[in-house]
């Protein structure tokens, strides 16, 4: 968390997505389905933190200061909660400015930025645990580190399916949040029934911390995944399947450990025998 001195008061403010809790999340989902500026966004971003709004020409009674008509009139009186601050513009602006965590900046070829668009770097899980209508559904661990790799070949199935078929978030979401102790693929359909009913914002915070846990998987396993965009590379990892037999060196035996096994530990896999195909074509090349 990001500490913020106000006159002679203390604030936090959030330094990461991490920082953000389920109700800010919420609210930050309200204001990006709105067409509105990034700088719009984080100045309500700012005052919904700090649970403050700003009023103009009015006396702050009790103190020295007052905002009066004239260059002093673009000063704003800053409330939080039962006190108030005389700040400027630029005081505000870089307040505002600690929340360009939440946006990605896209540039063209000569360096200009196209557009700013919203990057959730969420690792921590906002709900590790909901009820809906009555029945519990117990989410992931921050990070994904605890689903199993069945749960990531269907992830990734209704990741894809959700292209063309935006309604498939409500499989995408049961693949992680389910009834039971552990996932269970024959109540896939009926915990995507429940999950239609959660508020859609509350799914797109969902969708985000998938999104954001995504980001960070394909950093720490470049060779496992392509693009930036967690989709598996190379011939023998397109299909899901495929995947799978080759986890369990085409053993049927072993196919239904593998699906019960970690994710962390199929991707530790991966890696290595990326790496040691990599190798040997390197090794290749020079002879």
């Amino acid at each position: 968390m990001h500490k913020v001195q106000i006159y002679d008061d203390i604030y936090q403010l959030p330094a990461d997505w991490d920082d953000l809790t389920p109700a800010e999340l919420l609210y930050l989902v309200k204001l990006t389905q709105t067409d509105i500026p990034i700088e719009t966004v984080k100045v309500h971003m700012l005052l919904y933190s700090l649970k403050a709004h700003v009023t103009r020409h009015r006396k702050i009674y009790g103190d020295k200061y007052r905002i009066s008509v004239g260059k002093e009139s673009e000063n704003v009186c800053f409330c939080v909660r039962r006190k108030k601050y005389l700040l400027s513009p630029e005081e505000v602006c870089s307040l505002t400015d600690l929340f360009h965590f939440l946006f990605e900046r896209e540039n063209d070829r000569y360096g200009n930025a196209i557009r700013h668009y919203i990057k959730p770097l969420r690792f921590v899980n906002p709900y590790p645990a909901i009820r809906i209508r009555m029945r519990k559904f117990t989410g992931p661990d921050d990070g994904l580190f605890d689903i199993t790799f069945e749960q990531f070949m269907y992830m990734q199935t209704y990741l894809d399916a959700m292209q063309q078929e935006p309604l498939k978030i409500n499989h995408l979401l049961a693949c992680l949040w389910h009834r039971g102790k552990t996932f269970d693929i024959n109540r896939l359909d009926d915990d995507a029934a429940f999950i239609r009913h959660l508020p859609e914002a509350k799914k797109m915070v969902m969708y985000w911390f998938i999104t954001g846990c995504m980001i960070n998987l394909t950093g720490s396993f470049p060779r496992v995944f392509s693009g930036g965009k967690g989709t598996v590379k190379h011939n023998v990892f397109d299909s899901q399947l495929r995947l799978l037999d080759t986890l369990a060196n085409s053993d049927m035996t072993k196919k239904d450990a593998v699906r019960k096994g970690l994710l962390v530990d199929a991707l530790y896999t991966m890696d290595e025998s990326v790496r040691r195909q990599e190798e040997m074509e390197e090794k290749f090349k020079k002879h």
